[in-house]
């Protein structure tokens, strides 16, 4: 992946380390430590700032994450005329070079993201599958992971991680096109990656403990 910093005096470094003191903008986030292993399979975590910077010349990603402009577009920071919305204006975006300037921007927009995959998954059943295992390309039991599946979503799409999960499930045996194979090997590589990386759901959770309180025996007055 060639990608290229926001300003290119700076060199690239190898590492996370963020000048000054206190916690990295990630490590203030959800989930730290998948945030931070996205960022390394990216190879963003490689350059300069830690990759808020970084801009992939070919494809357009930007930031940390790598954010492709239908990714801005589908969680409403950019709209259909590529121009930032009043959602990224919230966070202080109204140009492609404040959202590279800007790391909070950027966990917000991950954790946005996050949100939005896990509903996703949910919505097309494959959350269901989170505890089991699929066999893989080259028959190799593959755990899942909610971990790995949103991560897997966050390389090839919810979309495409559901097409995997049903070919491997239900049609193993069914010929694959080139590229098709191509992207279900990419689908695998996050499954396995991040299999066993810490994470915990962004999901609205229901109010277990308001549910679960007794009914009043008197009306309030």
């Amino acid at each position: 992946m060639a990608l290229a910093t926001a300003q290119e005096a700076t060199p690239r470094v190898r590492g996370v380390a963020l000048s000054g003191v206190g916690p990295r903008p990630w490590e203030a986030a959800p989930n730290p430590e998948f945030r931070q292993r996205i960022a390394q399979a990216e190879r963003s975590a490689e350059h300069a700032r830690d990759g808020y910077g970084v801009r992939n010349p070919r494809s357009g990603a930007l930031g940390r994450y790598q954010f492709l402009p239908s990714s801005l577009l589908d969680l409403g920071w950019r709209n259909a005329q590529g121009q930032w919305t009043a959602l990224a204006e919230r966070h202080g975006v109204r140009s492609e070079a404040d959202f590279l300037a800007n790391p909070a921007a950027q966990e917000a927009a991950m954790s946005h993201f996050l949100r939005r995959v896990e509903v996703q998954l949910e919505r097309n059943g494959v959350m269901t599958r989170q505890g089991g295992s699929v066999r893989g390309l080259n028959g190799q039991e593959i755990s899942l992971s909610e971990g790995g599946m949103v991560a897997a979503a966050h390389r090839r799409g919810s979309g495409m991680l559901a097409r995997y999960l049903a070919h491997r499930s239900n049609t193993p045996d069914a010929p694959l096109s080139a590229r098709e194979r191509a992207a279900f090997q990419a689908v695998e590589r996050r499954l396995q990656d991040f299999g066993q990386v810490a994470y915990a759901s962004l999901r609205p959770q229901p109010n277990r403990a308001l549910a679960a309180a007794p009914a009043a025996t008197t009306p309030p007055s």
